[in-house]
């Protein structure tokens, strides 16, 4: 099993206090709070369902072996090649990658031990991208039973909010708008983004093996 953790999160979101209110096209005195909450419930909304990462984060990815596949092996639909191929890298989620910080293996003990750069490369041309072990290298072993490789790296499409591209955003204060005019609503579906600002992320859309709709990589 594996699981993905948030080790540092973003240090702005994809629109400003003023753009947002500007955009909701509402008189002074608007709750600041409230706006800054909804641009996040936005964001994170986003991030999810386009399984990428807006703003650069830091992740800590854990697997409890670096054999596992995450990705249901479909019968009739992948041959044995890309099986023993996957054992040779690790795939990182939310895309896109910038940079990996370490990675580390745990023993029993839960004694650290930080895999040395010389038995991998990151290749980050592929989306998501991955860490890919290089020829005579090997995994770590001795690995404790559960969460015994952490992979720590930044993703994002980068520091500031104008390097996400521009129909994302848009995007965001879209769905901050339909938060905020159904505010104080019980019913889900009236939360649920319209289908119009589906089709503006479509393109950024990415499933498991990091191909949109339209084959770009982002």
């Amino acid at each position: 099993m594996s699981g993905l953790k948030v080790h540092t999160a973003p240090s702005v979101e994809p629109t400003t206090d003023a753009e947002t209110i500007a955009y909701l096209r509402t008189d002074s005195g608007v709750d600041t709070t409230l706006i800054q909450n909804l641009v996040i419930s936005a964001r994170e909304w986003i991030e999810e369902y386009l399984n990428r990462t807006l703003i650069n984060t830091t992740y800590q990815l854990f697997l409890d072996n670096v054999n596992e596949a995450d990705v249901p092996i479909k019968e009739g639909l992948y041959t044995a090649p890309f099986k023993i191929y996957r054992n040779n890298f690790i795939e990182l989620p939310r895309p896109p990658t910038s940079s990996v910080t370490h990675v580390k293996s745990y023993d029993d003990a839960d004694t650290a031990t930080v895999w040395a750069t010389s038995n991998y490369y990151v290749d980050t041309v592929r989306n998501p991208a991955r860490i890919v072990l290089r020829d005579g290298g090997t995994w770590p072993t001795d690995l404790r039973a559960s969460n015994g490789v952490e992979v720590q790296y930044v993703a994002g499409y980068g520091s500031n909010r104008s390097d996400i591209p521009e129909p994302i955003r848009m995007a965001v204060l879209q769905y901050v708008a339909h938060l905020y005019e159904h505010r104080g609503d019980t019913e889900a579906k009236t939360v649920e983004p319209p289908a119009m600002l589906k089709s503006l992320l479509q393109p950024y859309k990415i499933d498991r093996f990091g191909v949109s709709m339209y084959g770009k990589t982002y």
